[in-house]
């Protein structure tokens, strides 16, 4: 019985260490790039399941720090900004303001669609529907936790949220909130 744990266990790491080899690189290069899960498949050179291909992303995500399950910041030491989202273009020049002064290594959105997707998968998908299918694969393709998370303001991230913010703002009871580490500031995007 003992040996066929080490059976099982051997067998798991050699599996891992060939999926690493032969797609995990690429997949981590993927990820850098903003592919989503499906433009992911389309990419590597041989079959991998769907979900081995979403668990690859999930970890390289979050040991990269693009995910976040939590802040390295409590929310209480930043500063906070509540911007109107109907300002017109108003919310846009304070948002990438901050976004030049932290660049995006320091920059995050708030992500709900976990809490969304266990509670109440139809809200996800009408907050979705603003955005265009490359990018609703894209969110769809992670693997959100039933908590908030906090996404990395990358160049996919940043194209998401400005669409989120002028077309489904109401969604987001709270506002839609964005965290920018260096200046220690918190932008909350409501509804007028």
């Amino acid at each position: 019985m003992w040996q066929e744990g080490r059976k099982e266990y051997f067998e798991t790491a050699l599996s891992d260490f060939t999926f690493d080899v032969a797609a995990g690189g690429a997949i981590r290069h993927l990820v850098d790039r903003g592919y989503s899960v499906e433009q992911m498949m389309k990419e590597l050179s041989y079959p991998v399941p769907r979900i081995r291909v979403e668990k690859a992303v999930y970890r390289y995500m979050t040991e990269s720090g693009i995910l976040l399950k939590k802040l390295p910041l409590e929310e209480n030491i930043m500063r906070t900004h509540i911007l109107q989202a109907g300002d017109g273009t108003g919310f846009v020049v304070k948002w990438m303001k901050c976004l030049e002064e932290n660049s995006t290594d320091a920059s995050y959105m708030e992500c709900p669609f976990g809490i969304w997707k266990k509670q109440n998968p139809k809200q996800m998908e009408q907050v979705f529907s603003c955005l265009n299918s490359r990018e609703r694969e894209y969110l769809k393709g992670i693997l959100w936790e039933p908590q908030k998370m906090y996404h990395r303001l990358t160049e996919r991230m940043q194209e998401i949220a400005i669409k989120l913010v002028k077309h489904r703002i109401e969604e987001c009871d709270e506002g839609w909130k964005f965290y920018f580490l260096k200046s220690q500031e918190i932008i909350i995007i409501k509804e007028t």
